[in-house]
């Protein structure tokens, strides 16, 4: 029976294999840093440790694989600094930061969008004004009606009262007990459609509030903008 084969494994299977071992992207670097024909040839490398020793050799020291390292000419001087690897701290307080500058911009391409809105949809901060107007002048005469039926069904309701006071030592009729009920269901719809309206009311005026005080905004930095421009064009000579 002939023997088992040995299974033959590369340099390939070797590099996987040293990635899976604690610590293996550091002492990669510093092993691919180690085989540069230029790092045998002509740097010089340095590092102080976490204890305060100083490392030094041609070849990048093991002692610097958790530390800065320096990576000098032959003359001494830097030619380049070998950052220390992340820790898992740092690299937590990176991808938080990351995190921050991703929603930073989404919040300004958002921001862009909504001036973009605001400029196509209006042509003054007059035209702002007017479109106001137009949507508050609705909701007040939804409470302007809602005002007049609330008054009618109160004058309802004292008739109700009056006519309730012949019954006052005894039960009042059924159809009377219904009309107090009715009077009472129209009065609380009024009610809630005139405090409804006057919500839609302050939710006009915050917004319109914004978008005019945005567009005097943008309008003020368009100006700016414009005045730099020709400050600039001012101060450029004339070519012969």
């Amino acid at each position: 029976m002939a023997p088992e084969a040995a299974t033959v494994r590369g340099p390939a299977h070797a590099r996987t294999h040293a990635l899976r071992r604690p610590g293996a992207g550091c002492a990669l670097v510093l092993a691919m840093l180690a085989l540069s024909p230029a790092a045998r040839a002509d740097y010089f490398y340095t590092c102080r440790d976490t204890a305060g020793h100083t490392h030094s050799g041609s070849l990048p020291p093991p002692e610097c694989k958790d530390v800065d390292i320096r990576e000098q000419n032959p003359d001494g001087t830097l030619h380049r600094l070998i950052p220390a690897p992340l820790t898992r701290e740092q690299r937590r307080q990176r991808e938080l930061q990351e995190e921050e500058q991703m929603k930073k911009e989404e919040a300004d391409r958002a921001q862009a969008r909504r001036d973009r809105a605001l400029l196509e949809t209006y042509g003054s901060a007059d035209e702002i004004e007017s479109a106001h107007n137009r949507a508050k002048a609705g909701q007040e005469m939804l409470v302007k009606r809602a005002d007049e039926r609330i008054a009618l069904y109160q004058k309802e309701r004292k008739r109700l009262d009056d006519e309730a006071e012949f019954y006052k030592n005894r039960e009042m009729p059924a159809k009377l007990k219904e009309a107090f009920d009715a009077n009472q269901v129209l009065l609380q719809q009024q009610e809630k459609t005139k405090a409804d309206s006057l919500n839609q009311e302050r939710l006009i005026d915050l917004r319109f509030d914004a978008e005019k005080k945005r567009y005097l905004e943008l309008e003020d930095m368009a100006a700016k903008a414009a005045a730099a421009r020709d400050r600039e064009s001012a101060a450029v000579p004339p070519q012969e």
